[in-house]
């Protein structure tokens, strides 16, 4: 008979994502951009979420990323974000 143990899934919070701040997009320096050209934007990877719409794949970009809580904080404004965002507002606090 196997001896089969119950893994504890974390919990997974929806997070601010730290790649963006939230904002979908990030900001390239003008040698990865184009040569001559000021700072480039671009879509960001890490919060892109891929949803079916009318029968059609379409990508969006949110703006947050789901997190294991433990590694999350919550900032002065009431939200979540990642403990290696730390931006110094507060002490972090984990989990709460």
């Amino acid at each position: 008979m196997l001896n089969l143990r119950k893994r504890s899934v974390p919990k997974l919070i929806e997070t601010i994502c730290p790649r963006c701040d939230g904002n979908g997009f990030i900001k390239i320096p003008p040698v990865v951009a184009t040569v001559g050209d000021s700072w480039g934007e671009m879509d960001c990877p890490m919060c892109e979420e891929i949803i079916t719409h009318m029968g059609m794949k379409v990508s969006t970009h949110n703006g947050y990323v789901m997190l294991p809580i433990e590694h999350t904080r919550k900032n002065i404004e009431g939200g979540r974000e990642s403990k290696i965002k730390w931006s110094g507002e507060t002490l972090p606090e984990v989990g709460k």
